[in-house]
């Protein structure tokens, strides 16, 4: 649904983080590899020798002409005529309090691909050249662009897909949250290696996120958009199921990261894109909004891979966020279901997070920090792939511990019709003012290795109390969250004989909200309860063995 409320705009997120909030600090020392230049002092650092190589291999991204950003960093000597530009002194600042790059993973925790943060060295540079009245020095100087690390290039996508219809986004509310099933029939098994965005409008696109919608959810995902009128649907929050599995994004400065070489993404035949676009209509400066396409490109590999990435997606569905609470910490312990490498790590929040950890708990082992970000923002999140040296070989049974931090305190609160929202008690849900706690693990594992989205499943129940239905979707969701689909869909084809009317109060329910997570753990509990303590005793006969197979079980 599209927000009531109105959190910071990515405009409003820019403005704050170079927004100057404390006095600047002591003078840092120059960088002695700084490039001399002629026409500054002797030894001062100055923007054309040292300066501006920084900006565009760390800022122009974002910062340039037409970009998200709210101005530019690129070269412009007609800026320059009367002194540095009136951006330099803010940006520095921002630069030293560590508000940008909007970088948020601590750097203690683990190494991650093509950061967007600035060394040590980097940081002097620019603090030095602040120091020194920020000299732009002589063009001349420049040594062209810096080297950095940077993903291999992919060559020509091999699907471009674009929404039939252009969407103007919504102006009511500053973010508008749209969802466009993209036009692709996958008639065959397709091994995605990379997938990337190419915004329709850099101004108001704020983020993008792709979604594989497998063959079973096809229908019902239709339905939504069927029922919205215009081009797509509504989202805030989700598309509209939690069965549909994040297979790539996009963010201002995020670069397009392949998978592993012989590791593929796997889109199974029958299977469906959905596209889902956070637009922020006040990076416009009130202007109209225009017509937008946004494009999805994807490189897929010729040949099978010898090994698949999976999203597991490892959901607290049980949290519940105290209302007025100011640092409510939520935590689960999850079981990797699977042997595999983890090769990339997406947490997730919404507006009232503040903080957001993972560590890993291998048997007989030290916990391991997997990530953690100590400043959430909503507005800059991202998926963060591991480096070589920093990509874990997880075995099944490890734990992942899962931590959030929340603040639902009457200070933190969303304005809606320019009043601060009354807090409440929050839980799990897609809305606006629900919450998540969420991360996704890339795990890498062989193509050919056995289904096994169930593969935590048996431990976790075996320590259930009998008719805790709220265990029972609890283990449903350990290692990863792929096997509640699997097991709702099973114990539905297997009710009918035994459970039918237990079974359709509770399917009439799930109806009203959307068959999320929610319905079995808050807005339908009830009818769950009834319809689980109906089943346990058939689940544990074996009555249902046959649909249970398809789970792996």
């Amino acid at each position: 649904m599209r927000l009531p409320s109105s959190p910071p705009s990515r405009s409003s997120a820019f403005a704050r983080l170079f927004l100057p909030t404390a006095a600047l600090a002591l003078a840092a020392l120059a960088v002695a590899s700084c490039t001399a230049d002629p026409s500054t002092p002797e030894g001062a650092v100055s923007y054309q020798a040292a300066v501006r190589p920084i900006l565009e291999a760390r800022c122009t991204s974002c910062h340039h002409d037409g970009g998200p950003a709210p101005f530019s960093m690129e070269y412009n000597a007609a800026e320059w005529e009367d002194g540095a530009p009136a951006w330099v002194g803010s940006a520095v600042s921002a630069v030293e309090d560590g508000r940008m790059p909007p970088w948020l993973p601590s750097g203690d925790c683990r190494d991650l691909a093509y950061p967007r943060s600035l060394t040590d060295d980097e940081k002097s540079t620019l603090l030095a050249w602040r120091d020194g009245g920020f000299p732009e020095g002589d063009p001349a100087s420049y040594p062209g662009p810096m080297k950095v690390d940077t993903p291999p290039e992919l060559g020509a996508p091999d699907l471009v897909l674009t929404p039939d219809e252009a969407y103007t986004p919504s102006t009511d509310e500053p973010d508008d949250y749209r969802c466009f099933i993209l036009p692709a029939d996958f008639i065959e098994e397709t091994w995605m290696t990379a997938s990337t965005i190419l915004p329709g409008d850099t101004q108001m696109v704020h983020h993008v996120l792709l979604y594989l919608i497998p063959p079973e959810s096809v229908a019902s995902i239709e339905g939504i958009d069927s029922d919205d009128p215009g081009p797509g649907y509504t989202c805030f929050g989700g598309p509209g199921s939690s069965s549909l599995t994040t297979l790539g994004g996009w963010v201002p400065g995020s670069v397009t990261e392949p998978l592993p070489d012989g590791a593929a993404m796997i889109i199974p035949a029958g299977s469906k894109i959905v596209m889902q676009i956070h637009y922020n209509t006040l990076a416009l400066n009130g202007g109209d909004p225009p017509a937008d396409k946004s494009t999805a490109q994807i490189w897929t590999a010729k040949e099978k891979p010898v090994n698949r990435v999976e999203s597991l997606p490892m959901a607290h569905l049980g949290m519940k966020i105290p209302a007025g609470e100011e640092a409510s910490v939520q935590e689960r312990l999850f079981e990797m279901p699977v042997d595999g490498s983890i090769i990339a790590l997406t947490p997730h929040m919404h507006l009232l997070g503040t903080q957001i950890q993972a560590t890993i708990e291998p048997a007989a082992e030290e916990p391991a920090c997997l990530i953690d970000i100590p400043r959430w923002d909503f507005h800059w999140q991202q998926s963060y792939g591991l480096t070589d040296t920093s990509v874990i070989a997880a075995k099944k049974g490890d734990k992942v511990r899962l931590r959030c931090t929340y603040d639902n305190s009457a200070a933190n609160q969303p304005i809606i019709g320019g009043t601060p929202k009354v807090p409440e008690d929050v839980t799990w849900g897609e809305g606006t003012l629900d919450e998540m706690c969420l991360l996704y693990v890339m795990t890498m594992v062989p193509y050919d290795a056995p289904d096994f989205r169930c593969g935590a499943y048996p431990s976790c129940i075996d320590k259930c109390p009998d008719g805790d239905s709220s265990c029972f979707f609890d283990c449903a969701t350990v290692g990863g969250g792929q096997c509640a689909g699997c097991l709702v869909t099973a114990v539905g084809k297997c009710a009918p004989p035994y459970c039918a009317a237990t079974g359709l109060e509770f399917q009439a329910c799930a109806k009203s909200c959307d068959g999320g997570p929610g319905c079995f753990t808050y807005d339908c509990k009830p009818q769950f309860d009834a319809f689980y303590a109906c089943m346990q005793p058939h689940l544990e006969a074996g009555d249902c063995a046959p649909q249970l197979a398809a789970c792996g079980l």
